[in-house]
């Protein structure tokens, strides 16, 4: 939400700046020169710069979410071998404490 609002912003201040500077410029581009409107510049300049940083944008956005769920997979694999070691952890306890057996008491030394 904060990202739109600023592109939003952006779109904003670039369109009016644009609108108030209607003035001629000249553009040197190497040794070929031509005359523009300063408001078209502007847009020609913002509009591709903008979307570059989109894209910019997205990518990162689209590699921490592949972590995320990379990280998430792992969380639920380890999450399943706990269940699993505390499964046979209750089974040795459940084997160990069945009537006819003897438990093991650990003797002290000292």
């Amino acid at each position: 939400m904060i990202r739109l609002l600023i592109i939003v912003l952006f779109l904003a201040f670039t369109a009016i700046f644009a609108m108030s500077n209607l003035d001629d410029a000249t553009v040197w581009l190497a040794s070929f020169g031509f005359s523009i409107k300063m408001g078209k510049l502007i847009a020609l300049l913002a509009v591709p710069s903008l979307v570059l940083g989109i894209l910019l944008g997205l990518t990162g956005e689209l590699r921490q979410r592949r972590r995320a769920r990379k990280a998430e997979s792992q969380l639920r694999s380890s999450h399943k071998q706990l269940i699993e070691l505390h499964q046979r952890l209750d089974q040795l306890k459940s084997s160990s404490s069945a009537p006819g057996t003897e438990t093991a008491q650990p003797s002290s030394q000292k």
